[in-house]
């Protein structure tokens, strides 16, 4: 009975969506935003917004409409944002205008509270089944990405310097990694041609082994590759001064 009557108060308890209009008296400015809030929206009075500027200091809330979803809510509030561009009227303290979706998409968290969201999900992932875990690889396998989103990626990651450590992991990740034929015929597509008859694979290199200090003169390129069993384009990157060493292989400066 006890977890009933529990129950029964919750159930009663009504959550109330509406779009406000918050303003400062002293410079005129104001502030639209949208809200939920478990109290009727006329007594919803301290609340004025999630605005970061600290000069901005409202006292007045005007509620504009009322809605039955969160959702319905924001897109008011998306509306209310394009045709007043409040991004960039003075007349307005906010700071960007709302998403053209139901998203956090736009909106920067702390440092600190970037640490407190990467140790909670590390410590669910860590309690998670291997089932659940397995689920997660398939989904994120399968997931393609936007031309846009690669390229914003590769920029990410251009001239980045990994640890050693990292650079094992990813070592010994690339040898285990299985491709498919079509992935290696996609490979081959793309490097055809690009690597053969280039001016610099017919000049003379020497080569000294990490090893042993062996020191090797080759006529060319092509042939250091055919005889050291190497991969061109990691040899090229030696010679070019992009890569320090291939197949325990560094360039020797005569």
């Amino acid at each position: 009975m006890f977890l009933y009557a529990i129950l029964s108060v919750v159930l009663l308890i009504n959550v109330y969506y509406y779009t406000y209009l918050s303003t400062d008296p002293i410079d005129g400015r104001m502030y639209i935003g949208s809200r939920g809030s478990k109290c009727k929206p006329c007594k919803d009075i301290k609340y004025f917004g999630s605005f970061k500027d600290k000069t901005f200091k409202p006292t007045i809330k005007k509620i504009l409409k009322l809605f039955n979803s969160r959702k319905e809510a924001f897109k008011h509030e998306i509306y209310l944002h394009a045709i007043l561009n409040v991004a960039n009227n003075p007349l307005f303290a906010n700071q960007i205008n709302a998403a053209t979706k139901f998203t956090w998409a736009g909106q920067k968290h702390t440092e600190e509270t970037k640490k407190k969201i990467s140790k909670a999900s590390k410590e669910i992932y860590k309690n998670m089944s291997e089932e659940k875990k397995m689920l997660i690889k398939q989904v994120r396998k399968n997931k393609k990405m936007s031309e846009k989103h690669k390229e914003l990626l590769r920029k990410i990651n251009l001239g980045a310097k990994r640890s050693d450590e990292t650079k094992e992991k990813i070592r010994k990740a690339a040898q285990n990694r299985k491709l498919s034929n079509e992935t290696k015929k996609k490979i081959s597509e793309i490097n055809k041609g690009k690597w053969i008859n280039r001016p610099d694979q017919s000049k003379s290199i020497a080569l000294q082994n990490i090893k042993t200090n062996q020191i090797r003169f080759f006529i060319s390129q092509k042939e250091a590759v055919r005889q050291l069993g190497m991969h061109q384009a990691s040899l090229n990157r030696v010679a070019l001064g992009k890569q320090v060493s291939s197949c325990g292989w560094i360039l020797y400066k005569v």
